[in-house]
């Protein structure tokens, strides 16, 4: 006992105690929502079981940092560092590919054969018409998309001021796009979402950085330990 260094072995503790603790506030969270009342639709879809893979893996993992470094173990600080290396490489996997989704996700809400699309579907045209109320916008690329039968959801006031325009029936109708404004709020989304990836990612390669130098720590000790064999006089 007593190889890695005093103040490297709290600061590495007390991170992996943080991490226990946010998997287990994690895990409270996705108990309490399962034994809620109320039905949510989509709630028992594969992401909820990424979410509970995920908390249970932190809690996990964190725990055997946190003994690991208590107890000096090199072997579970090699296996906490071999974690750490799989998960800031699955984290900047899925960061990458989050950025390339959302490039795609981005095109296709400007694209105008989405705006052609919606129109076809009744469902999707009466949802359409309900965004137009809440959002305060006026088609999913313009008004141009309804053509001559401008719903009267696109209305605006005269109370919205700069927010309204004149559609080519001459009434006035809001000026922003619900494809832009629905656009804003899903990149605005998926940026949380890189941004939560890619700091995990740092957390991991942190964790990774401080058990290899813990591990180091304990193979200079153990070196410096081992007797010297005096060579043979010929």
């Amino acid at each position: 006992m007593g190889e890695i260094n005093q103040c490297l072995k709290i600061v590495f503790i007390v991170f992996n105690s943080l991490f226990t603790c946010f998997g287990g506030m994690l895990i409270y969270g996705l108990i309490k929502l399962s034994s809620s009342n109320y039905e949510m639709e989509g709630i028992d879809t594969p992401s909820i079981i990424w979410v509970w893979v995920f908390a249970i893996c932190t809690v996990l993992i964190s725990l055997l940092g946190a003994h690991a470094a208590r107890t000096e173990s090199k072997c579970g600080l090699k296996l906490f560092a071999a974690l750490m290396g799989i998960a800031m490489l699955l984290m900047l996997f899925f960061g990458i590919a989050g950025i390339v989704l959302k490039n795609k996700e981005m095109e296709k809400f400007r694209d105008p054969e989405t705006a052609k699309e919606l129109l076809k579907d009744n469902e999707k045209k009466k949802l359409l018409e309900t965004l137009q109320g809440h959002l305060h916008c006026c088609g999913w690329s313009g008004v141009e998309d309804w053509g001559p039968d401008v719903p009267s959801s696109c209305r605006c006031t005269s109370s919205y001021g700069a927010g309204c325009t004149s559609s080519p029936q001459g009434s006035s109708v809001y000026s922003k796009s619900c494809g832009e404004i629905v656009g804003d709020y899903v990149e605005y989304f998926m940026k949380i979402g890189l941004c939560i990836f890619f700091g995990f990612a740092f957390v991991a390669m942190m964790g990774l950085i401080i058990s290899a130098n813990m591990i180091n720590q304990i193979s200079r000790h153990d070196r410096a330990g081992t007797p010297a064999f005096a060579m043979g006089t010929y």
